[in-house]
């Protein structure tokens, strides 16, 4: 097997339990590798590190995933994803929706898999992964017997990896959406055609911490997607629930999952512009807002527009609450770190003339595990906060 040789003190971070190996810590030419080859990684001294795979053309050179020596085979593969759903099982007792395998975070750097009942949905996004792919979808149909495994191989990262887009039914039939137990509701998932890869599971534990909070209580659930937290929130006995959302087919699955969970006489949905929801909205219209947006900061330089962003659409959210009532907020950019949307918060409040408490700071979900040494696997932010009489 071929050696990667690092520069002098470049192992400090692999030591620390890192698993990323950046191009420009690389010792020598990167131009003799192939793009997904699989190499060991060794200090300036010849202290081995461990091994991975390289792309000579991404900023990530060498993604590691094992002790040094170590051969991708199915032996490794299947080792991996017992581990993984041990985890998951014990996280989840009896449940079989949750994400299975989240990269470096279980040993796997580039791939994701998704749990829905009897249906696996994967994503791939590194040309290291991409060359196992086969392989990785042969020990899941074996391992799982899923009634379908679909691949989400559609997100815009894998265009740094040199790799193309698609989406595509690998195994068994997806013949229209999948009813899925979830919080103790029936949840609609589209594998093929939803957001992410069906549903925004790194919010589970979130939407269980809200239960605490809503108890009659009126609550807005902005940029609802199809209506999850609306649902836990009407479920937990909510008296009223408002979900908004832009897409007009989002909203409809979410009225039709209320009306399947008996919960439409609680749940109204509307296709609109959040901003412009909030505006007409009014001020302290309800007990409970949950703001729930996609990222707004997709890079580093997009981090302070963000932050603005940010900013303005809490305060109108904190405007919209009662005295007494709870924000959640939530950020999903990884670019925008938790002292910062902390920071943005207290400015929003300000500005809002609102003063408020932390009641909860959290983050994504058990089964989005992060690597104490690898920040990059920590990306949700999610703060439950309260407006206080002044």
């Amino acid at each position: 097997m071929d050696q990667v040789q690092l520069k002098p003190g470049a192992e400090r971070r692999v030591l620390q339990g890192h698993r990323w190996i950046f191009s420009n810590e690389v010792d020598g030419s990167l131009k003799a590798y192939r793009p997904g080859q699989w190499v060991d990684v060794v200090s300036s001294k010849g202290v081995p590190l461990g091994s991975g795979y390289i792309n000579p053309h991404s900023l990530i050179a060498v993604r590691l995933a094992g002790p040094t020596g170590l051969r991708p085979d199915r032996a490794w593969l299947e080792e991996r994803l017992r581990r993984a759903l041990d985890y998951r099982e014990r996280a989840y007792p009896g449940e079989k929706t949750y994400r299975l395998v989240y990269g470096e975070s279980d040993g796997l750097p580039g791939l994701i898999v998704d749990r829905y009942e009897q249906v696996l949905v994967t994503q791939v996004t590194t040309a290291g992964m991409a060359a196992l792919e086969p392989m990785v979808h042969q020990v899941l149909v074996d391992f799982f017997q899923p009634r379908a495994l679909v691949v989400r191989n559609d997100t815009r990262a894998r265009l740094l990896e040199g790799l193309s887009l698609e989406k595509r039914v690998s195994h068994g039939v997806v013949a229209e959406p999948v009813q899925v137990p979830l919080h103790g509701l029936s949840l609609t998932v589209d594998p093929l055609n939803g957001q992410k890869t069906g549903l925004f599971l790194d919010q589970r534990d979130n939407r269980e911490a809200l239960r605490r909070w809503v108890k009659d209580a009126e609550v807005l659930d902005l940029f609802c997607y199809q209506g999850t937290w609306s649902l836990v929130a009407a479920a937990s006995g909510a008296q009223r629930v408002v979900g908004v959302d832009q897409s007009k087919e989002a909203v409809e699955r979410a009225a039709r999952d209320a009306a399947a969970n008996g919960l439409d006489d609680r749940c109204r949905f509307h296709a609109s512009e959040v901003l412009d929801f909030l505006k007409r909205a009014g001020r302290n219209a309800f007990d409970v807002v949950v703001l729930d947006p996609p990222a707004f900061a997709k890079t580093k330089g997009a981090v302070k527009n963000a932050l603005r962003g940010y900013t303005d659409i809490n305060r109108r959210a904190l405007l919209a609450l009662r005295p007494g009532g709870v924000l959640v907020s939530c950020s999903c950019s990884y670019h925008v770190s938790q002292s910062a949307f902390q920071q943005m918060l207290v400015r929003a409040a300000q500005a809002a003339g609102r003063m408020v408490r932390v009641l909860e700071v959290r983050g994504q979900a058990l089964d989005h595990p992060v690597l104490a040494a690898m920040p990059e696997t920590r990306y949700l932010k999610c703060f439950f906060l309260q407006v206080l009489e002044r």
